[in-house]
């Protein structure tokens, strides 16, 4: 819920917000775990034009750090709630949809009603947690930064 806030819930995502709207710094910008049986990795990705892209980096650096310090606002966290509800596993009616929350259900090891209790646990989640959980998983100062693409073009 914590990411849905910070860049993974796209134009309502605070990444978004402050990078792409508020600085035209990039054409999109996003924030994904990669979890698996083991800790899994962190991403922040953006797209931007090679003569800001170490504003947009800056940027990007900064909302995250804020955000592990602060967390999500409780406006933000009602925004996560709401999706997250809506969002229910085996919502779906499709066979595929529900074979999918199976196997995640065996992959992590969680209750067997894990999907009859989704919304409630969705709805016992804090802006404390959240703030919680991402100081104990992400270390901005720590963080390793990949920057892909050319080098910016000059007009003559």
């Amino acid at each position: 819920m914590g990411n849905y806030t910070l860049g993974g819930g796209g134009f309502v995502s605070r990444l978004t917000t402050e990078v792409r709207e508020k600085r035209g710094l990039s054409y999109s910008i996003y924030s994904y775990f990669s979890p698996g049986m083991h800790a899994g990795a962190f991403t922040l990705g953006l797209q931007t034009r090679p003569d800001r892209a170490a504003q947009a980096v800056q940027v990007s650096r900064d909302v995250l750090r804020r955000f592990v310090a602060e967390g999500p606002t409780e406006a933000e966290l009602k925004a996560a709630k709401d999706f997250w509800s809506a969002a229910s596993p085996c919502a779906s009616t499709a066979t595929a949809s529900c074979w999918t929350t199976l196997a995640s259900i065996a992959w992590h090891d969680l209750p067997l009603d894990y999907p009859d209790t989704w919304t409630k646990q969705v709805e016992k989640v804090t802006a404390a947690d959240i703030k919680a959980a991402f100081a104990r998983k992400l270390q901005p100062d720590r963080m390793v930064t990949v920057v892909l693409g050319g080098v910016a073009a000059t007009r003559q």
